[in-house]
């Protein structure tokens, strides 16, 4: 009898767990002693990461981006526009080939060893299981839709509609894993556990690489588009920094103009200030002093409505200048998303 056929077998000898994992990660819900739980924040150092677990986790990460991709096809189906239908397919494809027969089938052995090593878990071990066995099927009928899709039977709509519902379900359930199971794992599993799981055949295949040149070839327009999303995202990530670093610089010029022109216009009215009190002086020495503390005002009334002026004028300008990176930022995203 297989490890997993015994977990199953002591599943089935207690009743079954009418909670799922998933209603224990509410707020407000106790941890019930001997059941997947998160690991208490005061404790010890977090011991080093198997290299089983560590796969485990790497693969939820591809499987997040695959399934962002598919997001993205989804997204530009509800919007009517032109999609290659084939990454559509060759996305529901890979992950009912690879993820369903070969990432959940391992982490199935490893939550048996987990029952077998404590019974309390069986149950939890089970569901976890038979999630993993309804998500494959929810993924060969969302394949199923797109092949009638593909043909024109059925309707974008509900390709949209089921494949959001298949996201988020990944997305759920890799989500319990990451918390509340793989901590619990790591916290019952011994070094000589991990050492005979990493003996089993069918858990060797767990050290190659995610996504190796046997499944880039078979589902390379898909490799294609997951590659060109990184690009992409890398060269919007360099556009928009340099369009930040731009417009900063413009800034900087903008200021750098309204300083000068403030500067000068000073200049200029200290010297008409200078300059007319000589000749107030030249003319008529009792009255000058007079004369000069009302000239004085006068300008420096002006001077204050042109520094005004030109603060007026640097605002504007430094405003135009935001206004014009927003615009190219939404010229950027919009021509990204349309590539």
């Amino acid at each position: 009898m297989t490890a997993k056929t015994k977990a199953r077998a002591k599943a089935k000898t207690k009743p079954r767990a009418k909670a799922k994992i998933k209603a224990r990660t509410k707020a407000g819900t106790k941890a019930q002693p001997g059941k997947f739980r998160e690991t208490p924040a005061a404790a010890s150092p977090k011991p080093v990461e198997q290299p089983l677990m560590k796969a485990l986790r790497a693969e939820h990460r591809h499987m997040a981006t695959v399934m962002q991709l598919f997001a993205d096809q989804l997204k530009a189906i509800e919007a009517g526009e032109l999609v290659d239908t084939h990454v559509v397919y060759e996305i529901m494809h890979y992950m009912v080939t690879w993820p369903d027969r070969f990432h959940h089938p391992r982490e199935d052995l490893i939550y048996a060893r987990v029952a077998e090593l404590s019974g309390a878990f069986a149950d939890d071990v089970d569901t976890l299981q038979r999630d993993h066995d309804n998500t494959a099927k929810s993924g060969r009928a969302l394949l199923r839709d797109i092949e009638r899709w593909r043909i024109g039977e059925l309707t974008g709509l509900v390709v949209v509609n089921n494949g959001r519902a298949y996201i988020e379900h990944i997305h759920e359930h890799m989500n319990v894993e990451e918390k509340l199971v793989f901590p619990r794992i790591e916290e019952v599993l011994t070094l000589q556990d991990w050492r005979e799981l990493a003996e089993d055949d069918q858990l060797k295949a767990v050290s190659s690489a995610v996504f190796g040149p046997l499944v880039q070839r078979e589902f390379r327009n898909m490799t294609r588009k997951l590659r060109r999303s990184v690009r992409r995202a890398v060269e919007r990530g360099t556009m928009l920094e340099w369009l930040g670093i731009e417009s900063f610089m413009e800034s900087i010029e903008v200021v750098s103009i309204a300083v000068e022109s403030a500067r000068d216009t000073t200049g200029d009215s200290l010297r008409d200030a200078w300059r007319d009190s000589l000749q107030y002086f030249r003319d008529a020495p009792l009255s000058a002093p007079l004369r000069c503390v009302a000239n004085n005002t006068r300008i420096t009334f002006r001077l204050l409505g042109e520094v005004a002026e030109i603060s007026r004028e640097t605002l504007d300008d430094l405003s135009r200048v935001n206004q014009e990176r927003k615009d190219r930022v939404r010229w950027l995203t919009r021509n990204t998303a349309r590539r």
